[in-house]
């Protein structure tokens, strides 16, 4: 025990003090009470280094009783809680469950109360998107004499009726996007929106859609400042505690980042927010890391989907005439509006002829690319899909990755913090929007905010890397311009401490999508985004100019990767190059 101890003293790197931590005693079953009580005492030290090596401790019992697992979790307060939930393997009957999960509401009395909790909620802050739920989802509300202040005609939101089973499921959508709205959040735990959520997660439990929404909601909740002692006390933590260790991840990087923000003790002064994901470490760790790596995805990205394994079912890459009008869509496909949907298959056929003529125009290789490698990507320096080493990196379903810096990085470099950062994004402006939101789609806008994010979670303190695609390059040329402009140390740190950035295919003079016709630009991709990718854009030269400036001042190793081949879209069963080699280098 003594040997554990120091080691832990020596790879925290924390200078010793004072402690009468008890060094003498074994794991298993020969545990005595007298020295799990003196744990839980010394949980509660000032000492914050003693404090962390006792959950340490308490997370590695293993082999005990199921009521003395139930004693203990009766002696925990808030903090040694969450320290136990981000510990490694620890075992989850250290938690207690919620004190009403007994109870289990019916659908009718959640859906009640989830609509009273809108209420309250538009009362305090109307939101346009809340009204317009409520006027659609609540039609009786108007026999309550309740009004709401806006106009549907300016709503881009489908307006056709909502069933009856949708109502509840789209109401806790509704309560996670008005989370994610500033500061939203805290005022859902302030009019007891945290009994109802834990409430609903219970109703949920066998629906991991739904139950992905509530554990991002928590998430987002987790955010805000001083919510340690109301997630301990309604039973949140347990709950966080068991997604964090669920196989889907996208139930288990929510729950990590809530319990991140939570843990007074590890990250005291670090917040993860709704656009940041902590993909590694997910947990407490004893050594600390040295790099901090940051993954920005592009235009209808995201860190769940840009940064996955090739699918084991390799896609058809062939022309859309090949592809059958009745064919189902693409489950790949990251549309998730029926209406975009049906608007982009209805214009496939209109835009084809100028498809394919634009297609024709590019065919590049690079010079760093093997130029005997044909279409099928077979040459002297490529694999056979029947060669071993690829076979099993498809094949094999426990090597998969569906996020490989998450579960490949950290293998080869484990002192690294690996951060993945989310955004929304759109081709058209046809699509469903908050108008809230919709004036925060500017590169400039996005740029500031991440800035500020990325400095709560932390960055600027030690090495960054950057490894970005498409428009997030974008993002990240813009962010450390900022950085290096800005007043702020912590800012200035950012830029500082940049070693290298990776560029994936990063339109850094703009993309073709230019050449369509002007007609034709406003009828597919009139959005925020895609406008801001025009070819040879004086705002795009200019942030070049300006990163090329930065790149040979502070000697950032810089690689780019450009399109070789043309990228598929399900949605339009069409084929394109989105960015162009020329523009895609430095």
């Amino acid at each position: 025990m003594y040997e554990r101890k120091r080691a832990f003293d020596q790879e925290r790197g924390t200078k010793k003090k004072p402690s009468w931590f008890p060094c003498s005693f074994g794991f298993g079953r020969s545990l005595h009470r007298p020295y799990s009580w003196r744990l839980i005492a010394m949980t509660r030290n000032a000492y914050r280094n003693d404090r962390m090596k006792a959950v340490w401790l308490l997370a590695n019992w293993k082999n005990m009783k199921d009521w003395d697992y139930r004693h203990l979790a009766q002696m925990f307060d808030a903090r040694t809680a969450v320290g136990l939930a981000r510990s490694e393997g620890v075992d989850l009957r250290f938690f207690l469950k919620p004190p009403y999960w007994h109870l289990a509401p019916s659908r009718e009395a959640l859906t009640d109360d989830v609509c009273n909790l809108l209420l309250a909620l538009n009362n305090v802050k109307e939101h346009p998107c809340i009204s317009f739920f409520l006027q659609k989802a609540f039609p009786e509300l108007q026999h309550r004499h309740i009004i709401f202040d806006i106009d549907v005609a300016t709503m881009e939101l489908p307006s056709a009726h909502i069933r009856k089973d949708d109502i509840l499921p789209l109401s806790i959508e509704n309560l996670l996007h008005h989370s994610g709205i500033e500061d939203n959040a805290k005022d859902i735990v302030n009019l007891g929106g945290l009994p109802l959520i834990l409430n609903l997660c219970q109703h949920f439990e066998d629906d991991t859609d739904v139950t992905i929404k509530l554990v991002n909601l928590l998430s987002n909740i987790s955010m805000q400042d001083g919510m340690l002692q109301h997630f301990f006390v309604t039973g949140c933590i347990g709950l966080l505690a068991r997604w964090a260790q669920h196989p889907n991840i996208r139930l288990s990087i929510p729950a990590a980042r809530a319990l991140a923000n939570l843990d007074v003790d590890d990250t005291p002064e670090i917040k993860f927010s709704s656009h940041l994901h902590l993909l590694y470490p997910t947990m407490r760790r004893i050594d600390l890391p040295k790099l901090d790596v940051v993954f920005i995805h592009g235009l209808l990205g995201g860190v769940f989907v840009t940064w996955r394994q090739r699918d084991r079912e390799h896609t058809n890459m062939s022309s859309s005439r090949s592809h059958n009008s009745n064919d189902e869509p693409d489950t790949d496909c990251n549309v998730s509006d029926e209406q975009t949907k049906e608007y982009l298959q209805g214009v496939a056929e209109f835009l084809q002829d100028e498809w394919d003529t634009l297609e024709s125009d590019f065919e590049m290789v690079l010079s760093d690319c093997p130029e005997n490698a044909n279409s099928m990507g077979k040459g002297p320096y490529s694999y056979s899909g029947c060669h071993p080493c690829v076979r099993q990196s498809v094949e094999d379903c426990k090597t998969y990755s569906v996020c490989w810096p998450r579960d490949w990085l950290a293998q080869d470099c484990r002192h690294l913090r690996v951060i993945g950062v989310n955004y929304d994004t759109s081709l058209s402006l046809w699509a469903p929007m908050c108008p809230v939101q919709r004036v925060k789609r500017s590169l400039e806008y996005r740029s500031n905010e991440l800035l500020k994010k990325l400095k709560q979670a932390g960055l600027g303190s030690r090495p960054i890397v950057w490894v970005a695609h498409s428009m997030g390059g974008l993002l990240v040329k813009s962010v450390l311009t900022k950085a290096c402009q800005d007043g702020d140390e912590q800012a200035r740190g950012l830029y500082d401490n940049t070693k290298a950035v990776v560029f994936y295919s990063v339109p850094h003079r703009g993309s073709p999508v230019a050449s369509l016709s002007h007609a034709t630009q406003l009828l597919l991709w009139p959005s925020v985004e895609v406008q801001e990718l025009q070819q040879s854009s004086p705002a795009l030269l200019n942030l070049h100019s300006e990163f090329l400036k930065l790149v040979e001042k502070a000697n950032i190793d810089v690689i780019s990767f450009a399109e070789t081949k043309a990228t598929f879209l399900p949605s339009l069963h069409m084929q394109f190059r989105f960015v162009p080699a020329e523009s895609a280098g430095e």
